[in-house]
């Protein structure tokens, strides 16, 4: 047997659930080292995803460390709380001496959706709140020896497609453009040293969890931008850059290499010159010339917005 969790009915004043009341972002990624996963829905695919990791091991590590549901949610998550042993069809999930999926995790039980409530302060929870050890990013190390390991015998899709986050910061395009990769079938993403967290709370809404469903890798500071070139050299992609330059390619033209890393640009100033240099190709999205509102002012798109038009034309 793998091991048992721990389920424990508690009251909303219980002192055990402090980590779950009102915490910040940055208490939560400081002190404490943890990250927040908010949702029935998302906390599945999270312990789906920390499930999968331990037969294919990707960048980064997922630990789940608490787990805050009603009884309605436990139930319905049953399946993927022992996924890996016991009854799987078991009505009560904390019922009996069950084999657990999670043997480090602790369950706990509240009275219902208004108790969750009162105990974070948060209405949007749906029934189930996780928190995970925070580990650190993963690097660009771990990621290079994932992709060696997972291209091993061919193994490579049709479309082979890495997403590069250069500076990108707000919290709701690095959630969104996480979304937009896992469904068109990004490979993983590289983010730049400042590019936000995928991880904080905001982001982990905005992606529906898809943070965790991807490999991603952050580059130290002097690594950025030459491990770009690095995964070039040692894998095989070429980079793309998405920014609209003299010299770019309309995106309507531009036939998708095999195997890329597609490049998306901060909010303000887009792709920095340095990884446009690097660049093999420029592509950029075909703009309307008629928009009268914008007669006076070049029309554009929101990075999130862009990422979904590009690697549409690119997966497609």
């Amino acid at each position: 047997m793998a091991g048992v969790f721990e389920c424990i009915d508690v009251e909303a004043n219980d002192p055990r659930l402090d980590a779950f009341r009102e915490v910040r972002d940055r208490d939560l990624r400081g002190s404490l080292r943890l990250h927040a996963i908010e949702s029935e829905r998302v906390v599945r695919r999270y312990l789906a995803a920390a499930l999968r990791r331990r037969a294919h091991p990707m960048p980064p590590i997922l630990e789940p460390h608490m787990l805050l549901a009603t009884p309605d949610a436990l139930s319905r998550l049953a399946d993927v709380l022992t996924a890996t042993v016991g009854d799987p069809c078991a009505h009560d999930p904390c019922a009996g001496d069950q084999g657990a999926a999670f043997p480090a995790l602790t369950v706990f039980r509240c009275a219902s959706e208004q108790a969750l409530h009162s105990i974070t302060g948060y209405t949007m929870h749906s029934g189930a709140i996780a928190l995970g050890r925070r580990a650190d990013d993963g690097s660009i190390d771990e990621l290079s020896a994932y992709l060696a390991r997972e291209n091993v015998g061919g193994a490579r899709p049709v479309r082979d497609v890495l997403v590069a986050l250069d500076a990108v910061t707000q919290t709701d395009n690095i959630g969104a453009i996480f979304r937009n990769a896992a469904s068109f079938g990004a490979r993983a993403v590289v983010l730049s040293p400042r590019a936000s967290d995928p991880f904080l709370r905001k982001a982990m809404r905005v992606s529906m969890g898809r943070a965790v469903n991807l490999p991603w890798a952050r580059a130290r500071g002097d690594e950025w931008p030459a491990c770009l070139d690095r995964l070039r050299r040692e894998h095989g992609y070429l980079i793309i850059a998405a920014e609209d330059t003299t010299n770019a390619v309309d995106l309507a033209t531009f036939k998708p290499p095999a195997r890329s890393i597609v490049v998306f640009g901060a909010e303000e100033n887009g792709v920095s010159p340095a990884v446009l240099g690097l660049g093999d190709a420029i592509v950029k999205i075909p703009m309307s010339k008629l928009g009268s509102a914008l007669a006076n002012d070049p029309p554009s798109l929101n990075v999130s917005i862009a990422s979904a038009v590009v690697l549409h034309h690119i997966l497609a």
